[in-house]
């Protein structure tokens, strides 16, 4: 996966993810290999987050001036 998904894709994996950990009896070690997977998606949508929060200031910003 990695830094290649945009915020959509790497949301939409969230929930496949979120689906099998709770749909299935998985082994321990599928387990955290798809939690790691998770938590660098969810760093992904935090980071596109802030960037787009930012961008929303400095719009704002440029259309009060």
């Amino acid at each position: 996966m990695g830094n290649k998904l945009n915020f959509e894709q790497s949301l939409a994996r969230l929930t496949e993810i979120s689906t099998a950990m709770n749909n299935s009896n998985l082994e321990l070690e599928e387990s955290l290999k798809l939690y790691g997977e998770a938590v660098g998606l969810i760093d992904i949508c935090k980071r596109r987050i802030e960037s787009a929060k930012l961008e929303v200031t400095r719009i704002e910003g440029t259309e009060q001036k």
